[in-house]
Order: structure tokens, then C-alpha cells, then sequence
């Protein structure tokens, strides 16, 4: 039989339902493609725009967080290498064998050293980082370039391999009316260049395995150590080679009883030149009657420095307190301006360019976004 036709109110009813199951569809596929942007959004960001995020700026140069995170990573990894290797040693050394005793002394300093640049590591390499971009920029400015070969021969240079090994000295030709025994002194094997291949190309697959750190990566590293090296030579060329210098000598005691003792016989007038040769445990300079040269403002411990520029040519100085023991010293000469020279001018070459990066560093064209959430976890 016919349907019967539907009144108006199941009509009504019908249209509610579809309209309600459509409200559903619709809500759902919102949400759904909420959902769908939410995820996308945090793939987005996490990597896309997260990696480009910088961890810092340099004259408005960004250094890409994702660039911070590899070069992080890598450190972390060449240092725990060589945490573990010096731990490897210092376990087949005797620490109450007199002739392993140094040795050990010094691989646990080493050992503590590496320890503490570890747990040090998110503030280091943010530095390094920063320094690369400052050293970039400044060659750029005088015209410093690399070039491809240059890197390449650092590369080789770090692994042990020399393109052009020195010629071997010809033999010398003995002529004896008796016998003569030569011992051959032992020949250093010499890396071939299809060893050099092997061995860098089975480091660069070890440092990718583990580290994420590709040969193009380390190349980049080696390339900014060449522009550093080129730009340190430069700013020590314009560092000043003149500077305040005295010529002193000085005695060095244990305690302050014997210096007080000392400084009371040169204060009756016994000659310091004699009681330094007689008295000073400086090993170093008492058979020099104490004489240390001339030396500029840095070279000497602060207390020592700020005693002696306090003298003029021929004064005494009061006992002065170092972690050496206690000083007496007298100034000689005393020159304003004075030709720096040896490792006098060195020292000077070194704390000019310290000096350099440091003001570059804390200048206003560092700008500083590093955060700890930055610092990638490592195995």
C-alpha cells in the first residue's frame, strides 16, 4: 500500500535532523581542521622557522640557531672522545710510579679541564659563534680572503699529511782505515695521499654517523680558523710596539720575617745586587743578582706590577705579598716610551688582539637571543 504522505510536523522534524547531522559535519570538520593547522602550525615552526630563529646578530647578521645546534652538537661530541681517551689512558698509568706520577698529575688536570668546558659547552659555542661572524665581517672589511687550497691544506695539515715532505739530507760518505758500525736512525713513514683520502673520508662518515657534522661543515670551521689567523696577524701588525717599561731587580724570600730582615739590611746599606745573589730563592735570576730586565705593566703578577711602577730609578720597595712568596724590589731605570721586544712585544701583540675581540664582543653590534631551551640534547 502508499505511504502516506508526511504532515507538516514530521516535515518540520526531518528538517531539524538534517540541519542538526549538518551543524555535526560542519563542526567536526572545523575542528578537524583546526586540529589539521594546529599540527601543521607546529611542524611549521618547529622546523622551518625555529631553525632560522637566531641565537644571536651581528651588525644585523643572524646566526641561525640550527647552525649553533649542529656546531653544539659536534663539540659535545669530539670532547666526549677525548674525555674518554684521556680517561683510557689515565687508567694504564701508576699514580705511585715516580716516573708515571707527572704524567698522571697533568692528564687529570687535562681531564678536569675538558670536564668543566663541557659543562660549559652552550655558553662556548655560542661565543665561538659569534666571534666566527665578528672575524668574517672585520676580513670582508680589509679585503682578507681563503681560498679553497688554503682550506684544503689545513684540512691535510690536520691529519698528519704533507703534500710537499722536506728532502731527506743526503747520507754522508765515511772513510775509515778500521771498521765502523752506523746504527740507521729510524725513518719516519711518511702518509701517502691515498691514505690521507682514506683516513679523512672514514672520519667525515664517523662525525656524520654520530655528531650530524658533514665534511662541508668541517671545512666551514677550518676556513673561519684561517680568516681568525689572518686577521690576528693583521691587528697584531697595529699594535703598539712602545710602552712604559722599568728595569728592576728583586729578592724573593718565603716568608715576610726574612724579608723584613732582608729590607733592613739594604735600608743600612748593604748592596741589593750581593743580597740578592746571597738570598733570593728565585732560581730563575739570583745568580743575575736579581736582575729581571726591562718588563712593561701586564707582564708580572698585579701586586708585583703595581709595586714596581710605583718606584722611580734607585727607590726601595716596602715587602710586597705574591703568590710566589715575599718580594723586595728596587727600579734600575725607568723609560716612558720604550721599544717593546721579545716576548715582551709578544705579550703586547696578544693582549692587543684579546682586547680587540673583547670591545667587539660587548660593542653594540652583538645582540644577544640565546635562550638554555636553545641548547640541543645530546646522547
Amino acid at each position: 500500500a502508499p505511504k502516506s504522505p508526511m504532515n507538516r510536523k514530521q516535515l518540520s522534524r526531518r528538517e531539524q535532523e538534517q540541519r542538526a547531522t549538518q551543524r555535526l559535519i560542519i563542526g567536526a570538520a572545523i575542528v578537524i581542521g583546526l586540529i589539521v593547522v594546529v599540527l601543521g602550525w607546529g611542524l611549521y615552526d618547529q622546523y622551518v622557522l625555529r631553525p632560522r630563529k637566531p641565537v644571536a646578530t651581528v651588525a644585523g647578521v643572524p646566526i641561525r640557531l640550527d647552525y649553533y645546534q649542529k656546531l653544539y652538537t659536534y663539540r659535545n661530541w669530539d670532547y666526549e672522545n677525548y674525555l674518554a681517551r684521556l680517561e683510557s689512558q689515565i687508567q694504564q698509568l701508576d699514580p705511585t710510579d715516580q716516573n708515571q706520577s707527572f704524567l698522571y698529575q697533568y692528564m687529570q688536570q687535562q681531564k678536569t679541564q675538558l670536564q668543566s668546558q663541557i659543562a660549559n659547552l652552550d655558553e662556548q659555542v655560542l661565543n665561538e659563534v659569534i666571534e666566527d661572524q665578528i672575524t668574517r665581517q672585520e676580513a670582508a672589511k680589509r679585503g682578507i680572503t681563503g681560498s679553497a687550497d688554503e682550506v684544503q691544506l689545513e684540512l691535510e695539515e690536520q691529519f698528519g699529511y704533507d703534500r710537499n715532505p722536506p728532502t731527506p739530507e743526503p747520507t754522508a760518505t765515511v772513510t775509515a782505515t778500521e771498521p765502523v758500525t752506523v746504527t740507521p736512525m729510524p725513518t719516519a713513514t711518511l702518509m701517502t695521499l691515498d691514505e690521507f683520502n682514506k683516513l679523512s673520508t672514514d672520519w667525515f662518515q664517523t662525525a656524520q654517523t654520530n655528531a650530524a657534522f658533514s665534511e662541508k661543515d668541517f671545512r666551514g670551521l677550518l676556513e673561519g680558523s684561517l680568516y681568525r689567523e689572518k686577521l690576528t696577524e693583521a691587528l697584531k701588525a697595529e699594535a703598539p710596539t712602545i710602552a712604559e717599561q722599568v728595569h728592576a731587580r728583586h729578592i724573593l724570600v718565603a716568608t715576610k720575617e726574612e724579608a723584613e730582615a732582608a729590607l733592613a739590611r739594604l735600608k743600612n746599606g748593604e748592596d741589593f745586587a750581593a743580597l740578592a745573589k746571597e738570598l733570593s730563592t728565585d732560581t730563575s735570576n739570583a745568580e743575575e743578582c736579581g736582575d729581571l730586565g726591562w718588563f712593561s705593566r701586564g707582564q708580572m703578577v698585579t701586586a708585583f706590577d703595581d709595586a714596581a711602577f710605583a718606584l722611580q730609578p734607585g727607590q726601595l720597595s716596602d715587602v710586597v705579598e705574591t703568590q710566589y712568596g715575599f718580594h723586595i724590589i728596587r727600579v734600575e731605570e725607568r723609560e716612558a716610551n720604550r721599544a717593546l721586544e721579545g716576548s715582551a712585544l709578544e705579550q703586547a701583540q696578544s693582549q692587543y688582539v684579546d682586547d680587540w675581540y673583547n670591545q667587539q664582543v660587548a660593542s653594540e653590534i652583538v645582540v644577544r637571543s640565546f635562550d638554555k631551551t636553545m641548547v640541543p640534547e645530546v646522547n
